[in-house]
């Protein structure tokens, strides 16, 4: 019994190894390259244009520009899946989400994409679309923020700073801004819903660096109340 038990182990063990052997190096999964800018953009289907795919990295360049973190010299790994089974693999606790970008290796994995019409999908039955471009853009806002803290650092980060951040750099999120700011003004808030969340999280950002305009350094070491900021964030936002 022993023995049996030694040996699936093992196998549960080398299988482990392979996959995140898999996650850190999956550019040999991927037949095409495309390196571009900031970016090394790794897919499999010939059907994708590169021009097409070029013009979703210069919109993804251009929201990254906006951030005080952004330097030229940063070179993104981006690889696209070709459908939700695909992500479900390299995204085992993230299936549900747009993309995941991964510590360390700052490797990004897309859902489910269609370049021509800069439209990327999450495996949801709501709020489930977003933009390919500014999905990159948040995604690679992660990688900023991981060289800027360091990946400890980072990974202590309060989810409102980081997620909040990549959304408000992004400029968009996958909840409708109207729906979402009617909910905050009638305290009819979903903190169960995480589309919603990262909405909250994107407005309550802007409204720090936008209206009270502190630098990202204040932004990412200050403690902030967010139960202070959300009568400020109504006064702003909220008709009377």
């Amino acid at each position: 019994m022993k023995k049996i038990k030694k040996i699936v182990n093992w196998i549960f063990g080398g299988i482990s190894l392979i996959y995140i052997l898999i996650l850190m190096f999956p550019s040999f999964l991927f037949a095409n390259k495309l390196d571009y800018k900031n970016f090394s953009v790794h897919y499999h289907s010939n059907a994708i244009s590169t021009e097409q795919l070029k013009l979703v990295l210069d919109e993804s360049e251009k929201l990254l520009k906006s951030s005080e973190l952004f330097k030229t010299e940063i070179n993104q790994d981006i690889f696209i899946c070709n459908n939700f089974n695909e992500f479900t693999f390299f995204a085992l606790f993230s299936r549900k989400a747009f993309a995941i970008n991964y510590p360390i290796t700052q490797n990004i994995f897309l859902s489910k994409s269609s370049i021509s019409d800069n439209v990327i999908f999450r495996n949801a039955k709501e709020n489930n679309k977003r933009t390919v471009s500014g999905v990159i853009a948040h995604e690679t806002v992660h990688s900023l923020l991981e060289n800027k803290l360091g990946s400890f650092k980072c990974k202590l980060l309060p989810s409102w700073k980081s997620e909040g951040y990549c959304d408000f750099i992004a400029n968009e999120s996958s909840f409708n801004k109207e729906k979402g700011l009617e909910d905050i003004c009638n305290d009819k808030e979903d903190i169960d819903d995480p589309s919603f969340k990262y909405f909250k999280f994107r407005m309550v950002t802007a409204y720090l660096l936008k209206e009270r305009k502190i630098g990202i350094d204040k932004f990412l070491y200050d403690d902030f109340d967010l139960e202070e900021i959300n009568p400020d964030l109504k006064k702003k936002y909220c008709k009377k």
